[in-house]
């Protein structure tokens, strides 16, 4: 996993892309952020801003908080305000008339000024969202974007020291707790399991593994089900980005990024998991 990582950090930097999920660099830049007024911006979809209010008001805990359609933003101009929306990669099916990304990015995102069109100065933190997102899929998409967004800053402003906050350090070490891998069923969309010849999930993940329906996973997301995990990615122009995360409050479990025809789970995440998980049990 290391590896994956390092090439990744290499080729993202090469680009001119992100390699984390958040921009900041000192600690101090974090404790400011906190006095911060975050603006969540609303669109004309129903459905998207429904399920943004819900999972803000129950999930966003590190500032204060107000909601705007982004027709009425003229407000916040002037003063100490960040914004928070959501931007749709290139190629994405999400039909919803939101923001998108100079850097491509399906993604919530938090801005230091809202613009439709993000650009990598503006940004400063994103939680990565399923590429196919209709009508129904809004309430669990927002409720893990707004937890994985608020578990980055509180994580991120306890780190030992500004180094802890780099790219190569939350990428390689994301400081969530990785116990939780352990006793848990991880849940695969079907047809994004990806085994080759006699190699068993079960085996690789040393533990429950199953491919179910997306409707499986979104209930367990609902539910905040604490018995569960889930694979998904995020695909954009360049990259696919894998991830595992936890049903009940999406912890951050596994973190890689692949070539974009290499979005379905392997036996390569799987071993690293397990890796993970092992770790854990020791520690």
């Amino acid at each position: 996993m290391k590896k994956i990582v390092g090439l990744f950090i290499l080729s993202l930097c090469t680009f001119g892309a992100f390699a984390q999920f958040g921009t900041f660099k000192k600690r101090a830049d974090l404790e400011k952020f906190k006095d911060t007024r975050l603006i969540v911006v609303l669109f004309p979809d129903s459905a998207y801003s429904a399920s943004v209010i819900a999972a803000v008001e129950r999930y966003w805990t590190f500032t204060g908080y107000d909601f705007a359609e982004d027709t009425a933003l003229y407000r916040y101009k002037k003063g100490d305000y960040a914004f928070l929306y959501f931007s749709k990669s290139k190629g994405s099916k999400v039909k919803a008339r939101v923001g998108s990304s100079e850097e491509d990015m399906n993604a919530f995102v938090i801005t230091r000024k809202f613009a439709r069109r993000v650009t990598p100065d503006n940004l400063l933190a994103y939680a990565f969202a399923a590429n196919r997102i209709d009508t129904n899929d809004w309430e669990t998409e927002a409720t893990r974007g707004i937890q994985l967004l608020n578990n980055y800053f509180n994580y991120a402003v306890q780190a030992g020291s500004d180094g802890d906050i780099s790219a190569s350090k939350m990428m390689n070490d994301y400081p969530s707790d990785k116990s939780q891998l352990i006793d848990k069923k991880l849940l695969i969309e079907d047809k994004q399991l990806e085994m080759k010849g006699k190699e068993d999930a079960m085996t690789l993940f040393d533990g429950d593994a199953e491919e179910v329906d997306v409707e499986e996973i979104q209930k367990a997301i609902k539910w905040q089900d604490n018995s569960m995990l889930y694979y998904y990615f995020s695909k954009d122009e360049k990259f696919c980005n894998k991830l595992v995360v936890s049903a009940a409050n999406s912890e951050l479990m596994y973190f890689s990024s692949e070539s974009i025809e290499k979005c379905k789970c392997n036996a390569k995440d799987l071993k690293a998991l397990k890796e993970i998980k092992d770790k854990a049990n020791k520690n």
